[in-house]
């Protein structure tokens, strides 16, 4: 229990907490106000991954006895390793399953989350980006109406010799759209001009500069759980703003819709058992489910909705983390 009354020890268990509490009271949030628009799902789901790893260290500079005996006995709702110490026949149950979470959370994130997708985001845009060659004049023509309409300067689009379909977006200030060569042959102009306009939504929300940003900081909370989950979540809530201005711009969701169904994935079988099959079977079908997610929902509704952004409840949700937070240690 020593190591909790460290600054390092205090900081991974009290942004756990911080982050447990924040996750319940944005989902209440959402709840109440049945906050729908994904726009505004997003900007409350950052404050999940993004807060409780601030929160620690600010209410340290404000107040350094947060973790005395008189501040847990007079002011804390919630102290964390009051209930990490409870013993029960000479053990501390809850101590122990608190390591296990954090050591098999900390496993996956390293070994199945950080290493690939560093490794996939470092080596495409240098592998693609330098082989690409610019495409034809009519998918040019596409991309500059597409651009014009969101009022963003328009993306060089570069086409690769690969066997797989893939389209997506390189670059944080010259950004560039990676487009595969057999994906033109599979795509109609309807679903091509859905999927261009899709990326483009994505360069004008400025995703990739954001993911970047949130997957650092997830990188640092390698040991909390729920960043784990919420960053999926922040993800699809991103691809379904980018799938209402798509179709603000086509008008045309059943094209994206279409489009979007030729990047589901075959599910490996296999008579023996390897966790390597196990892993990519499980990996390919919570692609296919995220995927599937967003085609019915073009399917069924497909409808760019744009409101006021509620500032005031966004505001006073915010005020709730804050204050009760600053009272779980």
């Amino acid at each position: 229990m020593k190591f909790f009354e460290t600054y390092i020890g205090m900081f991974v268990l009290q942004s756990i907490a911080h982050s447990a509490v924040t996750l319940l009271i944005v989902e209440m949030s959402l709840r109440i106000w049945e906050v729908n628009i994904a726009r505004e799902r997003f900007r409350y789901r950052l404050l999940v991954l993004i807060l409780p790893f601030f929160m620690f260290p600010v209410f340290q500079l404000i107040n350094p006895e947060r973790g005395s005996f008189y501040f847990i006995e007079d002011a804390a709702l919630f102290s964390s390793a009051r209930w990490l110490g409870i013993k029960i026949l000479g053990l501390r149950p809850l101590l122990y399953f608190f390591y296990f979470i954090v050591g098999t959370v900390s496993g996956i994130v390293i070994l199945q989350e950080m290493v690939p997708i560093f490794k996939d985001w470092v080596n495409k845009p240098q592998e693609y980006g330098s082989e690409g060659r610019p495409a034809g004049a009519d998918i040019d023509s596409m991309v500059g109406e597409i651009s014009r309409f969101l009022k963003t300067p328009k993306p060089a689009v570069l086409v690769v010799d690969d066997p797989n379909p893939i389209i997506f977006t390189t670059g944080t200030t010259n950004h560039a759209i990676i487009v595969s060569e057999p994906l033109f042959s599979m795509y109609n102009g309807r679903e091509l001009k859905s999927a261009l306009a899709h990326e483009i939504a994505h360069i004008v929300r400025r995703s990739n500069i954001t993911t970047l940003l949130v997957f650092l900081i997830r990188i640092c909370m390698f040991f909390n759980p729920i960043p784990l989950l919420e960053f999926r979540k922040l993800v699809q809530d991103d691809e379904h703003i980018c799938d209402d201005i798509t179709v603000s711009v086509t008008g045309d969701p059943g094209a994206l819709a279409s489009a979007l169904k030729v990047f589901c994935l075959d599910i490996p079988h296999t008579d023996v058992f390897k966790l390597s099959f196990v892993r990519e079977a499980i990996e390919s079908s919570s692609h296919n489910l995220l995927l599937q997610e967003r085609i019915e929902r073009l399917e069924n509704n497909g409808t760019f909705q744009y409101h006021a952004y509620g500032w005031g409840r966004f505001a006073l949700t915010l005020a709730v983390i804050v204050v009760v937070n600053y009272h779980v240690v």
